[in-house]
């Protein structure tokens, strides 16, 4: 998936500390309001990768269940004179 959430974080990071840096308030208040794009971004990321992880595993439950009922019981447990 496209997008580090780790990245966008380091992104942030830099944003306060160009934030400290510069003189006027205006470009203070413009790197702040970056600094919190990048961190919503980390989050909404890590958001997504969390659902597409829990949709994976879902659809692999799913279709796992979907097998067990395909296949019948017998050939699942040999009888013991096999």
């Amino acid at each position: 998936m496209p997008g580090d959430p780790e990245e966008c974080r380091r992104r942030a990071l830099q944003c306060s500390q160009m934030a400290k840096r510069v003189a006027s308030r205006q470009e203070r208040l413009t790197f702040l309001r970056l600094r919190r794009s990048w961190t919503r971004m980390a989050v909404e990321i890590e958001d997504a990768q969390a659902y597409l992880a829990t949709l994976k595993a879902t659809e692999l439950g799913d279709a796992m269940d979907a097998e067990s009922l395909a296949t019948p019981r017998d050939a699942l447990d040999p009888s013991p004179s096999e």
